[in-house]
């Protein structure tokens, strides 16, 4: 690039940058702790503070840590260790006490969240760079428009939980083998390197990086095109099986980078805790065994063997025994093993339309130039294409997030057609009919993100009815994740009430926001002692996850089912929903 390119290249990210933190901050200082996030939060200080890893093995420590790095500069932060909530007795609510009873839970909050939406901003910058090396400057400046106004990048950007970190490594891990597909150079394979390393790290999700990568760069070396190569010095490979070595001996090396890491990022030791600490290990759990027999016998034999950390092995067979079997809701239905049609649904209702219709049209675009950019589709299409289908073969049912990898790769699909609708693409009366269509595409972009904005983890479109409806079809992290509990109290406070009956769906603590209530079934486990019968007349205030009765036994789905009848007087941020009742109902 040249100067001017520099020079316009930087005002349009430093914009970027501005404009995507005011967004994502604003949003995330709106509520209350989502259900991981204390955990998450409480593994990455704990990580730090006593290298101990104990804390909720279900991930690699990189993103909490990284998350909880400003704590560490933070003063007065309490950890109590002789609590008798400490590891291994009751993780929940030794992180509920660290948040919320021995600490200021929002001043630990507020900082961990900037961190993770500073990943937020390079997975920004990343599809920028790549849209702008597909589809040219200006539109890719229109891509990176979309990436601000996309809720579901916005919304878990300022969230403490290991799914956008996972998403920027592994885009960029994508996005950097492509480049080495072109060109095999020094500064493209140390991206490789860096981003597939880090999302090694961030989330057990990322192993499926190994077989996608392979499969793409073989194909690379099994083409006739000669590969470009600058090493050493700049050279052309044209042997085949010159460019199979050269792939087969790239991903060992990525595969022995991330072996190291991995033991570097666990401290160097078997052990989960510290000598001194109270030294232990995690055992193969009984129902992983009875789940997944054959990986548990394979995963124990690692074990037996110190192939690699306990915390890290035990804490793979831990999620993916976990991901066999857990209950989901669509539809108004609750299933244990979900539907293999949950995340196109997912995908389809809470993607913003014009999102939806560019990508749409992108992905034709490319079908119908195969012949000459049968590559780029491969690689835009590819790796999303297997993560989904991997969600889909699963039964983790429980969020949008889980494919959350999906967007970014879309948002480069938009741009191709961005690219066939720009002005300068075209002449005369096409052109500015073509530049009328392109701005209204971005303004309704821009007004349904407006619509739901800042509630952004709600987000529903229009072609159900907006977030409004969003109960009738998903629930959980989709939109109601224990992130309304500061809508409560403003509205609380607005509306002069003192005291609710609250069933709330999450594990943040309402007295620590000021919120006097009667805990009902459906409560967080530091209510179970005084879960009692609803007070009336009164106000009833329930979260969406617990009205529909998910997670609920029974008894409690009845209550809520006939609560439903009623019409509430207030529905706060989409996730919780007040209603006054004179008499009982049940």
């Amino acid at each position: 690039m040249n100067r001017s390119d520099w020079i316009r290249t930087g005002a349009v990210l430093i914009l970027f940058v501005i404009v995507f933190e005011f967004l994502t901050i604003h949003s995330y200082r709106r509520l209350s702790a989502t259900i991981d996030e204390p955990q998450h939060l409480t593994a990455g200080y704990v990580a730090w503070k006593l290298k101990d890893y104990r804390v909720d093995p279900d991930h690699p420590p990189l993103l909490r840590m990284w998350a909880a790095l400003p704590l560490l500069v933070t003063p007065a932060i309490k950890l109590d260790t002789h609590s008798r909530y400490w590891l291994p007795f009751d993780e929940w609510r030794f992180c509920h006490q660290f948040l919320y009873l021995d600490n200021d839970a929002d001043h630990l909050l507020y900082p961990a969240r900037f961190m993770i939406s500073l990943l937020g901003v390079l997975l920004g910058i990343l599809v920028f760079c790549w849209a702008r090396e597909l589809v040219g400057f200006w539109p890719g400046v229109i891509v990176l428009g979309l990436f601000c106004t996309e809720p579901n990048l916005v919304a878990h950007s300022g969230l403490v939980t290991t799914d956008l970190g996972a998403t920027c490594f592994i885009f960029g891990s994508v996005y950097f083998a492509w480049r080495i597909a072109r060109n095999f150079s020094i500064g493209n394979a140390v991206g490789l390197a860096v981003f597939f390393v880090l999302a090694q790290l961030s989330k057990y999700s990322a192993i499926l990086l190994v077989p996608i990568l392979l499969a793409l760069l073989l194909v690379r070396a099994l083409t006739t095109t000669p590969w470009p190569c600058h090493l050493r010095r700049a050279t052309l490979l044209s042997s085949r099986a010159r460019k199979t070595m050269l792939v087969l001996v790239s991903i060992g090396c990525l595969a022995l980078v991330s072996y190291m890491a991995l033991w570097a990022i666990y401290s160097f030791r078997y052990a989960p805790t510290a000598a001194g600490i109270e030294q232990a290990q995690f055992a193969t759990d009984l129902e992983a065994q009875r789940r997944l027999p054959k990986l548990a016998g394979l995963m124990q034999w690692v074990d037996e063997h110190h192939l690699l950390p306990n915390a890290c092995v035990q804490g793979f067979l831990s999620v993916t025994a976990k991901a066999q079997l857990r209950p989901a809701y669509l539809f108004g239905e609750v299933s244990e093993r979900g539907w293999w049609y949950y995340f196109p649904v997912a995908f389809l209702i809470k993607t913003p339309i014009v999102l939806l219709f560019l990508s749409f049209i992108g992905l034709i675009l490319w079908a119908a130039d195969w012949t000459e950019n049968w590559w780029n589709g491969l690689f835009l299409v590819g790796p999303p294409a297997a993560y989904f289908l991997v969600a889909m073969a699963g039964h983790l049912n429980i969020g949008l997030r889980h494919i959350l990898i999906v967007y970014p790769f879309a948002l480069l699909l938009a741009g191709r057609s961005i690219a066939a609708l720009f002005p300068s693409s075209v002449s005369g009366t096409k052109r500015r009919w073509r530049g009328i269509a392109l701005v209204c595409l971005c303004l309704a972009q821009v007004t349904e993100f407006a619509a739901v904005y800042p509630d952004c983890l709600a987000f529903f479109n229009v072609s159900i009815g907006g977030p409004q409806h969003g109960a009738d079809y998903l629930v959980d992290s989709n939109l109601d994740w224990g992130q309304g509990l500061k809508l409560l109290r403003q509205w609380m406070t607005e509306h002069q009430v003192a005291r609710v009956n609250l069933s709330y769906f999450g594990y943040a603590d309402p007295a620590y926001y000021g919120i006097e209530y009667n805990p009902l079934p459906g409560s967080p486990f530091f209510d179970y002692g005084r879960i009692g019968k609803p007070q009336v007349p009164g106000y009833i205030a329930v979260s969406a996850t617990n009205l529909r009765g998910l997670y609920l036994s029974d008894f409690a789905k009845g209550l809520y089912a006939g609560l439903q009848k009623h019409q509430p007087v207030a529905v706060l941020g989409h996730c919780i929903y007040v209603y006054w009742v004179d008499q009982p109902w049940w």
